[in-house]
């Protein structure tokens, strides 16, 4: 019995050392709060502060800096480097003098989180319910962690809004909900709902990370960090539509495998994926640098430059440029001898280009979003200029479908000179058949309907390009380059 006594006393003491101490100073807005023990651990675990000495603000909203810098305290980042002058600096609105600038370049550099732009981070901007479970499951995947499955947790089946989450933020949530880090809010139905577009509240957020810090499993094996990298050219050319390979040089040679993050200056002249292979997608000059977990970079300036197309040049001048030669009849330029198309070949004089353009969300608020269409190579360059000038025109015109190259039929379409945009709301109809494409086509009152004399038919025009009106058919949608 004395044994069994001992025995339990020694499980109590090693259960109360197991809770974190909470500091001394009592927030006077936690007292009855339901967060209040998580704030404390969070707080005896120095992930949180105080918004004062006898503040938490618990109900306040979490926002993209906040968290960021929890994410790196939970992490245990040497602050020491990171708030060094040789740390990287890569937004205009993270001054390196707040508290979360070198949580933020931490989180950059490990591929965590990156910015709303290329030069904006929005650090004061509130995170999102769904926000939060991305981050946390980047932070696990790229730091190599693994989570503990759940002892005696309540989990919820699922959620009922499930629907409602973003695509790109599902399986994390789903992940966390079944690790019991994410709970959800009992809903008016019973269930118990995510509420993904809910803003996080600094209450939920140390409730979370108290559960992910009982969680989690550190990786032991850390990867060997780079104490050097390189690219091989400071600055390199190339042509719209283009792609180059940029493989950088890591030293030692044992941390080649250090996953590494690539950021363009500018993408909309410059796109770069997570291998460093650069394509280019507009003129001028972007620099693309390349990152390692240790703070450590290297970067080229890429350019591109090209000729447009103009409103000036002759049909013969326009055959010239896309095939070096006059013909009868461009629709025909891809044809065998029995007049069916050789797609093979036309696919050949084909490229990618990615645009981008604006849309609208559910709400009717314009966003920005990327199309990637195939253009005939000669006129990749004067397509994506139009697009760019579409996108910083003053109308901001909505696009929410773009068509290039494709197979089917004789049309410009098939030698990649004619582009569709929202077909649905710019009809094609044929007066003579009756065939008719697409619903309606009405500017001014559908936003998706593009005006006759609106700013995107001045823009195409001005590089040569007409839109689709003729005597018995009209092809609202449509705009080609050999008016055909």
């Amino acid at each position: 019995m004395k044994d069994r006594l001992i025995s339990a006393l020694l499980a109590l003491l090693m259960l109360l050392a197991a809770i974190p101490t909470v500091q001394a100073a009592e927030f006077e807005d936690t007292a009855s709060h339901w967060a209040k023990e998580y704030i404390d651990a969070a707080v005896s675990l120095d992930l949180f502060n105080g918004v004062s000495e006898t503040q938490f603000d618990p109900e306040g909203t979490m926002t993209r800096g906040m968290f960021i810098t929890v994410l790196g305290r939970l992490e245990g980042i040497d602050l020491d480097f990171w708030a060094s002058d040789d740390a990287p600096q890569f937004f205009d609105d993270v001054p390196p003098t707040q508290y979360y600038a070198p949580y933020i370049s931490w989180a950059v550099c490990n591929g965590i989180a990156d910015g709303m732009s290329p030069s904006t981070f929005q650090p004061d901007t509130p995170i999102t319910r769904e926000q939060m479970a991305k981050l946390i499951a980047f932070y696990i995947q790229r730091m190599r962690h693994e989570l503990t499955a759940p002892q005696d947790v309540e989990i919820p089946d699922t959620f009922a809004d499930a629907g409602r989450i973003s695509t790109w933020a599902r399986e994390s949530v789903d992940v966390l909900r079944q690790m019991g880090i994410l709970n959800g809010l009992p809903d008016e139905n019973g269930g118990v709902s995510f509420l993904p577009a809910k803003s996080s509240t600094r209450a939920e957020c140390a409730a979370v990370f108290c559960r992910i810090n009982g969680a989690l499993v550190r990786n032991q094996t850390p990867p060997v960090l780079p104490t050097a990298i390189s690219l091989p050219n400071d600055s390199v050319s190339i042509s719209i539509g283009a792609t180059l390979q940029l493989t950088p040089t890591v030293v030692p040679e044992q941390a080649k495998f250090t996953p590494l993050v690539w950021r363009s200056s500018d993408p909309k002249i410059m796109l770069v994926d997570g291998e460093g292979l650069v394509k280019c997608t507009g003129f001028g000059t972007a620099v693309i640098s390349v990152y390692t977990p240790n703070g450590l970079h290297a970067a080229c300036r890429v350019s591109c430059e090209e000729h447009y197309a103009s409103a000036d040049e002759t049909r013969a001048e326009k055959c010239l440029r896309l095939f070096g030669e006059v013909v009868n009849d461009p629709r025909a330029y891809y044809d065998n001898e029995d007049s069916t198309i050789d797609y093979q070949r036309a696919q050949s004089d084909m490229v990618d280009v990615t645009v981008q353009v604006w849309d609208l969300n559910g709400s009717g608020e314009k966003y920005t979003r990327y199309f990637t269409i195939k253009v005939h190579k000669n006129i990749a360059a004067t397509v994506v200029q139009i697009f760019r000038e579409i996108y910083e025109g003053e109308e901001k015109f909505p696009i929410h479908y773009l068509g290039g190259f494709s197979y089917g039929g004789h049309s410009e379409h098939t030698i990649g000179t004619a582009i569709d945009i929202n077909p649905n709301e710019n009809y094609y109809y044929n007066s003579q058949t009756g065939e008719q494409v697409g619903s309606y086509w009405k500017p001014g009152e559908d936003p998706y309907s593009i005006p006759l004399d609106g700013e995107v038919a001045r823009i195409f025009k001005k590089y040569g390009f007409s839109q689709g009106i003729w005597n018995w058919t009209v092809d609202y949608m449509h705009f080609s380059y050999f008016g055909t």
